[in-house]
């Protein structure tokens, strides 16, 4: 069955409805664009008050038109875009892009606008892209499509590019002979009420003319289902994201320690390493990563040479690497000797090599190949800035002839006419980079491709989990203790013996010291800021006296207490955290770090997806400085790396399981002093 996202790459027949006669309109400018591209197709024109425009007849509306329209783009003014859809979807339109706007990003009145076109749309079984949006490109000969409102002509390359925003999409295109930047498809999504990047993941992923996908992206509609495909091996070719929005808010204001910290930026961050998505600083970085992947050969490791004719820029070149968990390889005594043999004895042969200022094409070429060569080296920065002595096209077409498997990045600060002539006169035409912090995130980001998980075991949803529990009448509410209990038992989480005692009942325990007694209700939340929590009880007499003050404290703040929570009172070596959240977009996460009452101000947490490998396990655990120390520092016995590990995997496959589950918190889970663990503490919400 044909994916109907065919139709908007690849259509026969493209219908314009809202061409305009008037030059400066975005009507007039995307029918020009299509114009002067070349188009293969067929270009209908809907203008009601014009015979012609631009060479092509105009039809005075959409009913009019006789032929078979694959894809239909609508720039009508709003209040005739539910009839202009309404009329494209009786003819049988699957494919429609609403470049108009005035909708959801406007608020209430347009948001139920939008969905009233959706309803249309999804009715008729058609899919939408946009609205508020600039519309489509297709590079490749047979469609030469540039339906947008700029007027450039995008050279055709292996990349796909998504974007939320369509200035951003318009700034990328307006630069596109300055940059080099090459595609085969670009899309410009607005609004997303029906297709989103999720849809463009599936398709570019079957489609050979993209080998790279690259998005920026405001939000993710749905950001469990994005990582689906990587969850399920789906994904085999790169995707490069620019996320914007780093410092917003966060999630929705939450009452546990694991969902207080975690942010929506740190969730994006988590996800994409999880993932092997490179996640992008900015959009000059992301299109260097992309041609990355189509232009040079994949690094094999993270140790890189560096070839320079100047310090500074190979001490910004280094530090750069470093930032991006690259480093300096350590070059043999053989490639050292070699260099001495043509450097100049005021230079480097060590890591940097600095041929200095004087340092001629012939030098540079055999420089690099010889760092190329050496079998500690992964790839190679040669970093060179044009003196007035050295011509830099020669330097750099001679780089560009070198033939090796170890990839080079070529850094090039030359006089402004350089290039220019460079796009006239290089032979391969090869990219080059324009400061020398630009390759390593390029190096650094084929590298998390390269060594992103496949293939390995995830933690999946059972659906035959049968508890008996009503989590429907905690809508917004904690778990009684009680049912905690039962999902404790069940997922085996390392719980401390506990006894819950009704608070007239406080007198007739028999408990063994010493004690801690807490306060259980369902305000509240955080026992230890509201001096719920008293340890090390000796005696009988102590914990009754305790349990007075308690409940007389909690009375003059107006806090119910519910019962007494009764546990052994036990010595702690380490508090850690184990918890699980889930996220708006992406779905169950879980969270792995330093526990105790200061959690937040110690902020020594990883979070990833609920849907673990063990790997992910690993890395949480070294993500952090206290899982560092629990593995054994100084001399120490490493904790039970096991039970920790069974911890943040019990949580996760519970936050995978049980939808209506919003937090978790094991906070804190002791380490005693004979390395065992305890959770004495454990909050479950819906």
């Amino acid at each position: 069955m044909q994916n109907v996202l065919d139709k908007y790459f690849y259509p026969k027949s493209l219908c314009i409805v809202g061409a305009s006669s008037k030059p400066g309109s975005i009507g007039y400018e995307l029918t020009r664009s299509v114009k002067e591209y070349g188009f293969t197709g067929e270009l209908l024109l809907v203008n009601p008050k014009a015979e012609e425009l631009l060479g092509y007849k105009c039809y005075p509306s959409v009913n009019d038109i006789t032929s078979s329209i694959d894809l239909a783009i609508v720039l009508v003014p709003k209040k005739f875009v539910e009839q202009t859809i309404t009329d494209l979807v009786n003819k049988n339109v699957k494919a429609i892009i609403l470049v108009t706007a005035g909708f959801k990003e406007t608020g209430k009145e347009g948001a139920e606008e939008e969905e009233r076109i959706l309803k249309i749309i999804k009715e008729a079984g058609a899919r939408l892209v946009g609205p508020n949006c600039m519309g489509i490109i297709n590079t490749q000969d047979e469609i030469k499509m540039n339906a947008t409102f700029v007027a450039e002509k995008p050279q055709n390359g292996k990349m796909a590019f998504c974007s939320q925003s369509g200035a951003i999409g318009a700034a990328v295109l307006n630069t596109l002979r300055e940059t080099d930047i090459r595609f085969s498809h670009f899309i410009s999504v607005g609004n997303k009420a029906d297709i989103t990047e999720n849809d463009l993941l599936e398709y570019w992923q079957k489609d050979d003319n993209i080998s790279v996908i690259t998005y920026y992206l405001e939000s993710f509609e749905d950001g469990e289902k994005f990582t689906k495909y990587f969850i399920d091996g789906e994904v085999t070719k790169p995707v490069v994201v620019v996320k914007g929005g780093r410092t917003a808010s966060g999630i929705k204001a939450a009452s546990s320690h694991t969902g207080a910290l975690g942010s929506s930026d740190k969730v994006v961050d988590a996800i994409m390493d999880q993932f092997g998505i490179i996640r992008a600083d900015d959009l000059n970085d992301l299109f260097n990563i992309a041609k990355g992947f189509e232009n040079f050969p994949m690094p094999q490791g993270n140790r890189i040479a560096v070839v320079t004719n100047a310090g500074g820029p190979s001490i910004l070149t280094v530090d750069s690497l470093e930032k991006h968990g690259l480093t300096l390889a350590e070059l043999t005594e053989e490639t050292k000797s070699e260099l001495r043999k043509f450097a100049p004895p005021q230079g480097s042969v060590n890591n940097p090599v600095d041929l200095l200022p004087g340092g001629t094409a012939e030098q540079f070429k055999r420089a690099n190949e010889l760092l190329a060569a050496d079998i500690n080296v992964d790839a190679v920065v040669s970093v060179f800035v044009e003196p007035v002595m050295v011509k830099a096209l020669p330097v750099i077409e001679a780089i560009n002839d070198i033939q090796s498997s170890v990839p080079i990045f070529q850094v090039v600060m030359p006089l402004p006419e350089f290039w220019e002539e460079y796009r006239r006169e290089s032979k391969t035409k090869k990219p080059l980079f324009r400061n020398p912090e630009n390759p390593a995130p390029v190096i650094a980001g084929m590298l998390k491709f390269k060594n992103r998980q496949t293939g390995d075991n995830r933690i999946k949803r059972n659906d035959s989990v049968s508890l008996n529990l009503n989590f429907e009448k905690y809508k917004d509410r904690f778990l009684t203790q009680e049912d905690v209990t039962v999902l404790a038992d069940y997922y085996n989480l390392p719980v401390i013996k506990t006894t819950l005692v009704n608070v007239n009942d406080i007198g007739s325990v028999d408990i063994e010291y010493p004690a801690v007694l807490k306060a259980v209700g369902e305000e509240i939340i955080h026992k230890s800021d509201l001096k719920g929590v008293v340890l090390d009880i000796q005696n009988k007499k102590e914990l009754l006296a305790e349990a007075e003050k308690m409940l007389e404290s909690f009375n003059g703040m107006n806090i119910p207490v519910e019962a007494f929570m009764i546990q052994p009172y036990i010595q702690t070596k380490f508090e850690l955290l184990v918890g699980g959240f889930r996220d708006p977009s992406f779905g169950p996460m879980v969270m792995f770090g330093t526990g105790g009452k200061y959690v937040e101000y110690y902020d020594d947490t990883v979070i990833r997806s609920a849907y673990l490998t063990g790997r992910d396990v690993d890395e949480m655990i070294n993500g952090t400085k206290i899982g560092k120390i629990i593995r054994g520092v100084r001399g120490e016995q490493p904790v039970d790396m096991e039970g920790v590990k069974n911890a943040i995997k019990s949580v996760a496959q519970m936050m995978v399981n049980h939808k209506q589950i919003t937090e978790c918190d094991l906070n804190p889970l002791i380490v005693t002093g004979n390395n065992k663990l305890f959770a004495v503490d454990v909050r479950i919400k819906c």
